[in-house]
């Protein structure tokens, strides 16, 4: 999901919806990067999740490849995707 689109989908135009975003400091693609990232690492961090590979997780929050998804995901977090998952015995 790309800025372009949403902004078609609620106000019409790139341009007008970086103007909604301006007073919060934080670009509408960043926004939505960081929402895909946030939700990728609740998935990661359930339990119930473990049958999903880290690819997997990545593929379906809409990053293209496993290498640039744990770039962003440490960037933002701190830890690799890895490291979020619960420890199960």
């Amino acid at each position: 999901m790309s800025a372009g689109r949403v902004a078609e989908a609620i106000c019409g135009s790139a341009r007008h919806l970086s103007r909604i975003f301006m007073p919060t400091g934080v670009s509408p693609s960043r926004y939505i990067l960081e929402q895909r990232l946030d939700r990728a690492r609740q998935v990661l961090a359930d339990p119930g999740s473990r049958h999903l590979t880290i690819a997997e997780v990545a593929h379906r929050w809409g990053f293209a490849g496993q290498a640039h998804f744990n770039r962003v995901f440490r960037d933002r977090f701190g830890c690799t995707p890895g490291e979020t998952r619960p420890f199960v015995l």
